[in-house]
C-alpha cells in the first residue's frame, strides 16, 4: 500500500529511516575516531611509540626496544618493567656516592713524602697540575719536613693548604739529606736552599781541608745567613767520611 502524500510504500519507508539511522552513527563513529579515539593511525603510533623508548644520560642517548634494559646503566635500580616497558626511574644512591671524590666517602689521610701524584689528587683541589709540581718539588728538596713548605710550590694559596692541611701528614725520616762533606757542586746547587755561591764556598771551603760537623761549621761561612742555615739545616748530613 502506497502513501498517497510521498508515493512510498511501508516498507521503503522503514528502509529509508534504517538507512538513516545507520548513516547516523557511521558518522558518530568517524567523529569519534578523529577525536583520537579508535584511529587506526594513532593507535599504530601509540604501539610504536611503546616498541622504542629514549633513555638519556648526560650527553648520550640509549635507544632500547620493547622489553630490553640498557647495559650501559649498571644497576637494576635504574629500571621498572611494567607493561614490558623500560621506564627510567633515578640514579642510585650507591652509583652516586661511586662517583663522589673519595675525599668525601671516607675520612682521607696522605702523606706527603710517600704519595704518587693519582694519591695528591684524591685531595680536594689538587689536580694533576698541582699532583706534579708537588713531586717535582718534593724531588728538588729531599723530601718535606712540614706542610707549610707547600706554599713554595708554584700557584699553591694559603687558603687551598688549610683545606687539605688536615687530610695531611709528613714523615720526616722519609727525607733524604745532603752528605754536605762529600756532595759535589752540580748535585748542591739544585737544592732550592742553597744559592750557587753559598754551594760553591762549601765546595771550596772543604777542598782546603774544612769538614762541616755541625751547624756552627756552616754559620762560618761568610754567605750563610742564618736564615738559609734554619732552612736548609734539616736537610744536611754531617757525616764525614775518610
Amino acid at each position: 500500500m502506497r502513501n498517497k502524500k510521498h508515493g512510498l510504500t511501508h516498507s521503503q519507508i522503514i528502509g529509508i529511516v534504517w538507512l538513516s539511522i545507520a548513516l547516523l552513527l557511521a558518522a558518530a563513529v568517524l567523529f569519534f575516531c578523529r577525536q583520537g579515539g579508535l584511529s587506526p593511525t594513532a593507535t599504530t603510533a601509540a604501539d610504536s611509540a611503546k616498541t622504542t623508548i629514549l633513555v638519556q644520560k648526560e650527553d648520550s642517548v640509549y635507544r632500547l626496544r620493547r622489553g630490553e634494559r640498557a647495559s650501559k646503566y649498571p644497576s637494576d635500580s635504574y629500571y621498572d618493567k611494567r607493561d614490558s616497558d623500560v621506564r627510567l626511574l633515578s640514579v642510585d644512591s650507591t652509583i652516586k656516592s661511586q662517583s663522589a671524590p673519595a675525599y668525601r666517602r671516607q675520612p682521607l689521610t696522605v702523606e706527603l713524602n710517600s704519595a704518587d701524584t693519582l694519591t695528591l689528587q684524591l685531595l680536594h683541589g689538587i689536580g694533576p697540575a698541582f699532583a706534579s709540581r708537588i713531586v717535582r718539588y718534593r724531588e728538588r728538596l729531599g723530601g718535606y719536613r712540614s706542610a707549610e713548605q707547600l706554599l713554595e710550590v708554584y700557584g699553591f694559596t694559603p687558603e687551598l693548604l688549610v683545606h687539605i692541611a688536615p687530610h695531611l701528614t709528613v714523615d720526616t725520616t722519609a727525607i733524604h739529606r745532603i752528605p754536605i762533606n762529600t756532595v759535589e757542586l752540580k748535585q748542591l746547587i739544585k737544592h732550592p736552599y742553597i744559592e750557587y755561591y753559598q754551594a760553591r764556598d762549601i765546595v771550596t771551603l772543604r777542598s782546603r781541608g774544612m769538614r762541616f760537623l755541625s751547624a756552627d761549621d756552616l754559620r762560618a761561612i761568610p754567605s750563610m745567613s742564618d736564615s738559609t742555615l734554619v732552612r736548609i739545616l734539616p736537610y744536611v748530613d754531617f757525616t764525614v767520611v775518610e
